[in-house]
């Protein structure tokens, strides 16, 4: 990595750490020699960091330094423009608009070598035997409005039984596994429910709410289907 990178991933390093950490850590982590620890330490001070520690006792980040919100390594920027691309191809017409919007925000706020490679990034996204043009997808919207908001919603749908059925529901998640699922908790059958967005029908947004903490809900609903903290994050 450049020296660049290095300064930012040593201040963020330092920045995770609530009690000081030895220098040969450090340089370890960042797979450069003491010496060259000890002048991008010095080159940091310098230009305002607060970094307290000497050799042998450990370095620490005391507060009050910012961090350039937007520099970024070449794999977060590569890990970005993924992401961002995925958003574009896949999801509703409303995120793939804000996603092109963000992305350009990104790019008018970065040095001029990281805006080349954000233009330049090798990553692109393909999904075989999905499209996101349906107007099933297009509920993606509101159904997000309502997990925001935590607005009960009416859909009705086709059940396993082939049966259209009608239900009022807390919207809890959405999450993409080849297709988008709709993650919820009925409050009459006091269970959850996880749904195909493609097997809905119909969708209402009601004015009422639920009560219920929804990260909460969704934490118990995540360890029944024996999902990682991970996936929620």
């Amino acid at each position: 990595m450049s020296r660049t990178e290095r300064l930012i991933v040593l201040l963020q390093y330092l920045r995770q750490r609530r009690y000081p950490v030895s220098g040969k850590l450090l340089a370890s982590d960042l797979n450069v020699s003491l010496r060259t620890l000890y002048r991008d330490i010095a080159l940091l001070n310098s230009q305002g960091a607060n970094i307290e520690g000497e050799p042998g006792l450990g370095y620490i980040l005391r507060p009050g330094f910012m961090l350039p919100p937007l520099m970024f390594t070449m794999d977060e920027i590569d890990a970005l423009v993924l992401g961002n691309k995925w958003v574009i191809e896949q999801s509703d017409v409303v995120l793939a608009k804000s996603a092109h919007s963000f992305i350009s925000k990104i790019a008018a706020v970065l040095p001029a070598e990281q805006r080349d490679q954000l233009y330049s990034s090798p990553m692109f996204v393909k999904t075989d035997g999905y499209s996101k043009v349906t107007d099933n997808n297009l509920m993606l919207s509101d159904i997000r409005k309502a997990i925001y908001h935590k607005s009960k919603i009416v859909i009705t749908f086709i059940d396993l039984n082939n049966t259209h059925t009608v239900k009022t529901i807390c919207p809890l998640s959405i999450f993409f596994n080849n297709e988008f699922f709709l993650v919820s908790w009925c409050e009459f059958s006091h269970n959850f429910l996880k749904l195909q967005v493609g097997k809905i029908e119909k969708l209402e947004v009601l004015s009422e709410k639920y009560i219920q903490d929804r990260m909460l809900l969704l934490k118990k609903w995540s360890e029944k289907e024996g999902l990682s903290d991970n996936n929620l994050s």
